[in-house]
């Protein structure tokens, strides 16, 4: 019995875990992610399809933690119907073996008063006997002797013919109430293994409206962000031209370039490239570096969050505006601050220490450049 329940606990524990595992698919599928998309900046449209996609994706995992709930709910109803299953099968078995046991019995008992009903019959037509007349009729004092031996005899077994019909009689509704009972019992069992059932299907039924319309919801904003989302292009090329009149906010901007990799400030040394564009993500976003002064530490720059703000981060390939660019090569690479996008894919950037004095951009010192090559770059974004 108790290696059938366990085999039984394992197959429902199998159940469970390969239903959640579905789910966990169903939803992977769904939760679009939607830093895959980009909004042109102004394009209202776009980004309140973004906004929704964001909000559904919310939803998607509600639901999941929801479904774990309901499927552990549902583990508990499994186990009290398989219990009471068990307990039902039980319940048959006894109420069979007790049948058979009353009828059995009911067999005793007519065959015991068959044969009481006999010796009764017998012994009218041969009680009510006076002493005086048995001992008349009778040839001898032993065939006297006899005759009253064979009267109490009989006397006897009609007395002990009572009691068994007695006891059979007290052990067979005896069982007749055993039975009743375990037959009580199984009614009970089966209407609680139905209620249950009922309650198991109402929760899956519950689940599944809300997984479909989840579903529905992410396959619309999915379609419609696709048709409104920008896809840069990737082939754009070439390292710009100079970019005036482009504002420099930098708070150590009357220290560059002489203070240039000095002290750090902002995650990065003073006139270096990530101290200034970690400072741009700061005023912006609000969100301070954690990744060091090495421009390659930016590309291992996802996951990060800030409670305060609410602002993830993340990694791709698609420039938008108000991002950090990463330009890898050579020994530290280079990170740059995206003040805004072009139709071609090309960013205009602003920031330090770059060594190209043909377009007016020095070492330790601010730059701005325009139609920036956006090719083989990746993207911080915040979010």
């Amino acid at each position: 019995m108790r290696k059938r329940k366990n085999k039984n606990l394992v197959l429902k524990r199998a159940f469970i875990y390969t239903f959640l595992l579905t789910l966990g698919v169903l939803f992977s599928v769904f939760a679009v992610n939607s830093s895959a998309y980009n909004c042109k900046t102004g394009d209202t449209a776009c980004q309140e399809a973004k906004d929704n996609m964001n909000q559904n994706r919310a939803e998607a995992n509600a639901n999941t933690r929801e479904a774990n709930s309901v499927a552990e709910r549902i583990k508990q109803i499994d186990a009290n119907i398989a219990a009471l299953n068990a307990k039902i099968a039980a319940n048959e078995t006894r109420i069979k073996e007790l049948n058979a046991e009353i009828e059995k019995n009911e067999k005793k008992l007519a065959d015991h008063q068959a044969a009481l009903a006999e010796m009764l019959i017998d012994m009218h037509f041969s009680s009510g006997t006076e002493p005086i007349s048995l001992l008349a009729g009778s040839n001898s004092i032993s065939d006297y002797a006899e005759k009253q031996a064979r009267e109490d005899t009989a006397n006897e077994e009609i007395v002990a013919a009572s009691k068994k019909i007695k006891e059979i009689k007290e052990d067979l509704n005896k069982k007749k109430d055993e039975a009743e009972q375990a037959k009580q019992e199984s009614e009970a069992a089966k209407k609680e293994a139905d209620n249950d059932r009922a309650e198991k299907n109402a929760l899956k039924a519950e689940y599944d409206k809300k997984a479909d319309d989840a579903s529905a919801l992410a396959s619309y904003w999915e379609e419609k962000l696709k048709k409104l989302a920008w896809t840069p292009p990737s082939n754009t090329s070439g390292n710009g031209s100079r970019w005036w009149g482009v504002a420099n906010t930098y708070p150590y901007q009357n220290n560059c370039p002489r203070d240039n990799v000095r002290y750090s400030a902002y995650g990065g040394a003073v006139c270096q490239c990530t101290s200034y564009a970690s400072w741009k993500a700061k005023e912006k976003w609000g969100i301070s570096n954690t990744w060091g002064g090495n421009a390659y530490n930016y590309v291992n720059a996802k996951g990060y969050y800030v409670p305060a703000t609410g602002i993830n981060t993340y990694v791709d390939r698609n420039p938008a505006p108000y991002t950090i660019a990463v330009q890898t090569g050579g020994q530290y690479g280079h990170v740059m601050w995206v003040e805004s996008v072009n139709e071609n894919g090309s960013v205009n950037i602003t920031e330090y220490n770059v060594n190209w004095s043909s377009i007016g951009c020095n070492i330790g010192d601010f730059c701005s450049r325009k139609n920036v090559g956006s090719a083989g770059m990746w993207f911080v974004h915040f979010e």
